[in-house]
């Protein structure tokens, strides 16, 4: 699944989407912690999938923004110094920049 298998590498393991997460709990935010979609991987680095909409059937973006939201109530801007975010290289939709909100600085790398 190309939406969710950009830690594997790290982890050895398909880590819980936010969004499947999300979805398990309802959208209830205040459900959700940390420990349920943030998983440590290789030499320590902490990994997060966002998830996707199944294909053809909604805006990765608002999966992005929703991600985005979630990392806001953990703190994760504040927490780390670096965070990677892996996206599809065909995106169309603009709610991929929104983790751009919070960074001082972006290195966008494509292939």
């Amino acid at each position: 699944d190309p939406k969710s298998d950009s830690t594997f590498t790290l982890t050895g393991f398909l880590i819980p989407t936010i969004i499947d997460t999300l979805q398990a709990k309802d959208y209830h935010y205040e459900d959700v912690w940390p420990e349920d979609v943030i998983y440590q991987g290789y030499s320590g680095v902490d990994c997060v999938e966002a998830g996707g909409p199944p294909a053809g059937a909604g805006c990765g973006g608002y999966v992005v923004g929703e991600t985005v939201k979630l990392l806001k109530e953990f703190n994760a801007f504040y927490e780390y110094d670096v965070i990677l975010f892996d996206v599809l290289g065909d995106v169309v939709c603009g709610g991929f920049a929104a983790p751009l909100n919070y960074a001082d600085y972006c290195i966008i790398v494509t292939d």
